[in-house]
Parts: structure tokens; sequence; C-alpha cells
């Protein structure tokens, strides 16, 4: 506890300095006065927890002094010191909020308790001023936790003009593997955003998991003006600071109960910088203007199949040709990425027609969930050129090792394991026994039939979990469950949490 003493007498001020860190090694005088005039420059400079003040004094006294405090907003705690038991000495003091009111000569006993006193209600208040700080209340709203107290709401809006019904806007600065580069940076530039812009006010949440700094604006006066301002100049400073790596959003909500949603939706809606282009704002509500329709260029698949078996490099220009294209329009980025992955898959289909190595049906999966989910060219471009470095890494055409049969199975599994599929439907659909199918798994893969069933179950389970709003019921039958409750358990037992819990633990 940082305590002043303001005391006219030289003995008892030195007095008091040299004993309250005797009392408790956690009351450390941060400063001492003379008289009320001296205190309140002590007081102003070292902010101090709580006062200790003499009532009668040469000069300003120290009523006078706690009265200039208070109309400051300084809210800090005082105990009153006074030779005097007038009444009207108390009664003003209790007026400007003392902590409590001591006579003259003042004894230790009574002193300990009342520090001790104060020590408690200066913990109280902190405590519960956390309960009701912009921070807490917008990551207890992100997270979805239940209806807020009104006596919090009361708080936040008197304290920090926050009205939780009001007009809340989030921004977004996505930093994907740059993140732990510039995550620190871009939270510095952030916080004086709210001050300089006049438009509203500023909270920034890190968010590891998701790769990404968010914003939440409040106090908002302006919608327009405010989105004006990040489009015109946050994002160029930002885009500038992160080396043109960050992708920047934008959405409007109306209040705390709207803020889950509408940042998920937001988070889906960062893939609009493969149209946009990275370095300028996207602006959810706009993020469909001018769109155009995807056309496949089937023209460019056709010379890709031509290119497969080439060494001189044409299969990369082709790739590279239908990625130009691909990014010239303003397609939604669902299309585009969807013509991306058609394009992959004819890569591989082709390459392993021909006896070429090519990602199995689990990288194929893993691939097709990276295009899906890419937020800029960069990690699109980075896919393709891992398949290309492996189709040349084996010009000379080696087959898998995975049999056909087993990447056959593994297709089939992937296509169908949401509908209960079984071992001998899968064996009978191939023309073999589900003895040596069982068999072939094991040996190929290392894991049984119904170890591969649950492993693909539990990453569409998280996926689900992490990317939409789904019921746990829903998510169920999704994966192929059709009890939740069951799907839960086992979720548990393979990932050591319950599925609310990984939820929680990755938005």
């Amino acid at each position: 506890m940082k305590i002043v003493i303001v005391e006219d007498e030289a003995a008892i001020r030195n007095g008091l300095a040299g004993l309250l860190p005797k009392i408790s090694p956690d009351y450390e005088v941060a400063g001492t006065a003379s008289d009320g005039m001296e205190g309140l420059a002590v007081i102003r400079e070292q902010q101090p927890d709580l006062v200790i003040l003499d009532i009668r004094m040469t000069g300003m006294d120290g009523l006078t002094m706690l009265r200039t405090l208070r109309d400051e907003g300084n809210v800090c705690r005082a105990v009153v010191l006074s030779a005097y038991s007038d009444f009207d000495y108390a009664r003003t003091a209790i007026e400007l909020g003392v902590e409590s009111y001591l006579l003259k000569p003042v004894k230790v006993k009574e002193l300990k308790a009342v520090l001790s006193l104060a020590e408690k209600h200066i913990r109280q208040e902190e405590d519960e001023k956390v309960r009701y700080t912009p921070k807490k209340a917008f990551l207890s709203a992100l997270t979805g936790t239940e209806e807020m107290d009104p006596y919090v709401k009361k708080k936040l809006e008197e304290e920090y003009g926050l009205l939780a019904d009001g007009h809340i806007g989030i921004f977004i600065i996505w930093l994907g593997g740059e993140y732990g580069k510039y995550e620190e940076e871009v939270g510095r530039a952030l916080t004086p955003l709210g001050e300089r812009s006049g438009y509203f006010s500023l909270c920034t949440l890190a968010r590891e998991k998701r790769q990404l700094v968010l914003a939440a604006l409040y106090r908002v006066q302006d919608r327009e003006k405010a989105t004006e301002y990040l489009r015109k100049a946050a994002a160029p400073m930002l885009s500038g600071l992160t080396g043109g790596k960050a992708v920047m959003a934008l959405a409007w909500c109306g209040g705390l109960k709207e803020f889950h949603e509408t940042a998920v939706k937001l988070c889906g809606a960062l893939d609009y910088s493969l149209a946009e282009g990275t370095g300028k704002l996207i602006v959810y509500e706009e993020r469909d203007a001018d769109v155009q329709i995807f056309k496949y260029p089937l023209e460019t698949e056709t010379m890709t199949k031509q290119a497969v078996l080439q060494s001189d490099g044409e299969l990369r220009r082709c790739v590279r040709n239908f990625l130009g294209y691909c990014r010239k329009g303003r397609f939604r980025p669902r299309e585009v990425k969807e013509g991306c992955f058609r394009y992959f898959n004819t890569i591989c289909h082709t390459a392993e027609e021909y006896g070429r190595r090519v990602p199995d049906a689990a990288e194929m999966s893993r691939r097709m969930e990276q295009i899906l989910e890419a937020v800029t060219w960069d990690q699109i471009r980075e896919i393709f050129d891992r398949l290309l470095d492996m189709l040349e890494e084996n010009i000379g055409g080696k087959m898998e090792e995975e049999s056909l049969l087993v990447r056959k199975a593994r297709k089939m599994i992937l296509e169908y394991y949401s509908q209960g599929i079984t071992l001998e439907e899968i064996a009978s659909k191939l023309g073999v026994s589900d003895e040596y199918l069982s068999t072939r798994l094991k040996k190929e893969t290392g894991n049984t039939f119904t170890e591969i069933i649950k492993n693909v179950r539990m990453e569409r389970i998280k996926e689900l979990l992490v990317s939409t709003n789904m019921k746990l019921g829903q998510i169920a039958d999704a994966a192929g469950y059709s009890d939740p409750k069951y799907m839960s358990r086992i979720f548990r037992e393979e990932v050591g949490m319950l599925p609310l819990e990984y939820r929680k633990m990755h938005l």
C-alpha cells in the first residue's frame, strides 16, 4: 500500500514515516509534506493509495487539500489526524470520504487497525474494478459467457462510457505466421488510436490461437467517420508496420450480446483479402460489393494435365498462370478457393494416374482444409509449391509406398465416415475380405480401422468447434455420432478436455 503523510508537526510526521514500514513491510511511504499545498504536489505526483493528513496546518489545511483532490477526481483513501474532537470536523471529513478519523496522540494499536481496514477496502476496490474493465467485458463477451450483471453494466457505463447495448466495432488485425514477430508492436500501435481519432475508445485483445489482434471500439461518436479513419489512417499504418503482412477487417455490432457472433463472422471474412489484397481494410458490410462470378479456367486445366510429366518447369508456369487468373478478378473467396482445390486435385489425380507419388488421402484432406481456410495468396501459393516440390523430387515416377487398396479405403473413410460406414462395407466395395483389409490398414497406416475412423471424427469435431457456432448435437451428427454425450466423452478421452472447453480455448 502506497502512503503519503501530510502533517505540519515534524516529530509526528517523521515518527509516522518511520513507524509505518515497521507495522508492515507492504506499507510504502511514498512521500511526506508539511502543509496542504506541498501535500497536493506530492499526492499528484505519487498517486498514493492512502493519505494520512492533519486537519489544522498553516497555509492550506488538510480538509481543504482533500476537497481539492476530490474536485480533481482523485479518490485515494484518507485517514484524518486531529487534536480536536469537534463534531464539525468529523462530519466534513466523512463527507469527503475519509477512511477514519483519529485523535492525537495516535495510539499504535488504533493506527494498525485503521491501516488494516484501509488496506482491506483498497483490495476490495481493486478486485471490484477487475469485474468491470472493458477488457474483462469484451473477453467475457468473446467467449459467449452468460448475461452480464446489471451492476457491472452500470459500472462500465459510469467508469468507461461503455454501453453494453451501444454500437461496438470489431477491428481485427490478422498476422498469421508473423504473429509472434508483430503482435506486441501492433498492440502498442493500436493503444493511442482511439484518443488520436476522437471517434472512439479502443481496447485490444491478443488472440494467439487465432494469430490475430482484436481491437474493440466503444464510445463510438460516428460510425462512418470511424470506418474512414481506420480505412485511411490506421490500415496503411499497420500494413507498413508489419511489412504488408497484416490482413485487417472491420465489422459493427449492436452491443456485447452480439460481440461473439460478429467476431466469428468477421474472422470468416478475413479471406476477402484474396479479393482486396493485403494492406486494405475489409469492411464486413461492404465485402460483397462489385464481386464477379468465378469461372473455372478449363483450358488451363487441360494444359496442366499435359505438363504434369514434363520436367522443364512447364507445370510451374501453368500453376503460376492459374493463380494469376484467380487473383485478377474480384471473386468471392469461397468460390476461388474451391477452384484452387479443384485445380490442386487435378494435378494430384493426373500424377497418380502416371504412378507418381502424391499426397495420401489424409494429406489431401489437410491440404483441402488449408486451402479453404487460407487468408492470403502467400498461403495458397505455398501449398502448391510444396506439391510441385514433391512431384519434382519424384520425377522418376516412384509409386507411393501405401498400396492402392489402402489409399482407396482411406478415401472412402473420409467420404463416408459421418454416415457410420463399416469395415465390412468398405471391404465389400473394394472386393476383398474384411480380415484382409483390416490387416493391410494396420500394417500400412499403423492404425486399426476403428482408430482411423475415430481420428477423422476427432479432427472434424475440432474444426467445427473452432470455425462454427454449431451446437454439440449438430456437431455430433456431422461427425457421425448419434449421441452428443457419448461424443463428448470420447472427445475428452482423446483430447483431454470437453468440446466446449476446447472451443473456448481456441477462440
